[in-house]
């Protein structure tokens, strides 16, 4: 979605744009429909003149509704970014707007380049406090200006030596937290440079001495005091902050409190809750650092809480976070989640593999896939292998071999060696006292003459829609647009080619991204294409980034990928890169998933591309044609 240099989302009226060359486009879409109209075998002569008039009388309407639009549509400067009094922390920011090509325009006085679709960018220098950026657009006979007010917020200063004080705007705990006892707790606080600090915590500990923490530990700034402590107890404190005193070089105190607040948990007796909703199973509370995705119904053993995240104990040495908006709290008394597994019995649910696991309790797992060689591992916390007898399908040789590990009491290890180049897809889910690990068997890749997509199924998402805008070039160009006409185009060349093809939407649409997931997943996907162009943040230098781009999070998304991105560079398009990062999207694990950026919507002249339809055209194909070869190699026959 595009954002406001704040940060905050832009309301609809900012982007109900009216494009210079919309006459003109219009135009060509009226001949266009004229042309196929009368050219219809199935129509006769009389129905298709009454067809013709009746055109030419809207095309008459139409017309003269543009030439009177409002004073407002009409205007010599549109102004697309920032938004006249956002507050921002950077020390730049950059402008986009657009006017009529010939005319000229400054900003802050500096002339800027307009292009030939009238786009105009820039970026200027933003002071502490309060900014005026002034930007005009002139023509042999008129002249507007806008004039747009950005507030930037100061950083924050060195705390004076003199008198004493302490900043509790830099304090830990920022957020309430839990602890259980035994948990090390780490605070911090801004104050005079140079004093003596410490922290107590009412009823917890008392007078624990802090030091004061090097610039370079501190991104730079003095005065930034450091302190950690153990925190024991046979029973549970309620929530309380943190008191942090100071004695500076001066010889005063400074008193002050933490902004989040403190609480400890005997570990007597285990809080144990059960996922409601499909979550994410990470590392820290906040960040990427993703784990596992859980299906509801999966028993955690809770050992505190960071903010908005219960932490959950895997191993007396690993834990991990959960959103506590997606955990119930179970009753006390409800056990740990520890549980028996078996070896799995092996059996199939069409093109899908089913290892299936006697177990009593849902627990917690990871699954950590490789590529050379192709394996997956699977590993459950909290369960302890019983039986040890696999049977392996005489039908089917995907799987090579099972091994197993239990390198400690409550760690299982199923580790799943495949037949398999190029993984496909992967699940796990519960029901009925099983755990079952799901392998997507290779497809049948068709061969020659038929193209190598044929009877394969592709799930095609352009990016954002409805309310979600998207990027926003500076003629005022929609990337949800962009996004869903190169998404048709490429649908054609996959259905011309034989492919079964399933679009999340077809029209201007809002959808969540778990919407567009489950789309594909009722589709049972084979191929989901996440289809978007890309744009700068709001302090960046808009003509120092453009280019084209394919993503990718899991190791078996790889291929397609790197598959996809030469046929991109082909058109001409500056190489932004072949990016392995993460996104919710492109996380999900049971289809392959390719993300591709086709274009800057923040470089004007990425942006004229992705205006021109045949550009489009040629944008679609190139994905069509990275898509064929990266299905062309899964078939030996190619080779």
């Amino acid at each position: 979605m595009r954002f406001s240099a704040s940060g905050k989302a832009r309301p609809n009226e900012h982007y109900q744009l009216i494009h210079p060359n919309i006459d003109r486009c219009g135009a060509h879409l009226f001949m266009l429909l004229l042309r196929r109209i009368v050219s219809a075998d199935f129509v006769n002569e009389f129905i298709m003149l009454t067809i013709r008039k009746l055109l030419c009388v809207a095309f008459f309407i139409w017309t003269n509704l543009l030439s009177a639009q409002s004073p407002n549509e009409q205007k010599l400067l549109h102004v697309r970014f920032p938004i006249d009094g956002d507050t921002v922390t950077y020390t730049k920011i950059r402008i986009a707007g657009s006017t009529l090509p010939a005319a000229r325009v400054t900003i802050n006085g500096q002339a800027t380049r307009v292009y030939p679709s009238g786009a105009f960018v820039g970026r200027v220098d933003l002071k502490p406090l309060d900014n005026e950026i002034t930007i005009i657009a002139s023509d042999s006979s008129n002249e507007e200006r806008a004039v747009l007010h950005i507030y930037r917020t100061p950083p924050l200063p060195v705390s004076p030596e003199r008198p004493t004080q302490l900043d509790p705007r830099v304090a830990w705990p920022e957020e309430d937290i839990v602890l259980v006892s035994g948990d090390l707790l780490e605070v911090r606080i801004k104050g005079s440079p140079g004093g003596k600090a410490w922290f107590s915590i009412p009823g917890l500990c008392k007078n624990i001495a802090m030091t004061e923490l090097p610039p370079d530990d501190a991104q730079g700034m003095r005065g930034i005091y450091a302190g950690a402590i153990r925190l024991h107890t046979k029973k549970s404190f309620s929530p309380r902050p943190v008191k942090f005193e100071l004695r500076g070089i001066d010889g005063k105190k400074a008193q002050a409190l933490s902004k989040g607040l403190v609480s400890v948990v005997s570990d007597a007796i285990p809080i144990v809750g059960e996922t409601k909703n499909t979550t994410h199973l990470k590392t820290a509370p906040s960040g990427w650092g993703v784990m596992s995705i859980l299906p509801p119904g999966v028993r955690l053993h809770l050992i505190g809480q960071r903010g908005t995240h219960f932490k959950v104990h895997l191993t007396e040495s690993d834990y991990a976070y959960v959103a506590s908006s997606d955990v119930t709290l179970l009753p006390q008394g409800t056990p740990v989640p520890k549980t028996t597994i078996s070896l799995p019995s092996i059996g199939f649910d069409g093109d899908w593999i089913q290892l299936s696991m006697n177990v009593q309790t849902n627990c917690p797992y990871q699954i950590q896939q490789s590529i050379d060689p192709p394996l997956l591992e699977l590993i459950v916390y909290g369960a302890h292998l019983t039986s040890q007898w696999i049977t392996y399908p005489s039908r089917d040789t995907t799987i090579k071999l099972i091994r197993w590990q239990q390198p400690s009491a409550d760690v299982f290890k199923l580790i799943v060696e495949l037949n398999q180049p190029q993984q496909w897809g992967h699940r796990v889910r519960f029901g009925d006292g099983k755990m079952i690990l799901e392998i997507r068997r290779t497809p049948k890749i068709a061969a020659p003459p038929k193209s190598p997509v044929a009877g394969l199924i592709f799930t095609l998402d352009a990016g954002h829609g409805g309310k979600e805008f998207g990027a926003v070039g500076a003629t005022g160009l929609m990337e949800k647009d962009v996004n869903l006409a190169y998404t048709k185009k490429l649908a054609a060349l996959l259905d011309s080619a034989g492919a079964k093809v399933v679009l999340t939407r077809q029209t201007d649409t809002t959808l969540s991204l778990a919407e567009r997931i489950n789309i594909a997943r009722r589709a049972n996907t084979h191929i989901f294409c996440w289809l978007h162009n890309n744009s700068i943040g709001a302090s960046s230098d808009p003509l120092a980034v453009r280019g084209t781009s394919t993503y990718f999070t899991i190791p078996q998304n790889c291929e397609l990928a790197r598959a996809i991105y030469p046929y991109l560079l082909e058109l001409g398009l500056t190489p932004f890169g072949f990016i392995q990062s993460d996104y919710y999207v492109t996380r999900q694990t049971d289809m392959l998933i390719v993300l591709v950026e086709g274009a800057f919507m923040s470089h004007p002249e990425d942006e004229m591309l992705l205006m021109d339809d045949r550009f489009l055209d040629r944008l679609a194909r190139a994905v069509f044609r990275g898509l064929e070869e990266f299905c062309r190699k899964q078939n030996p026959i190619y080779q």
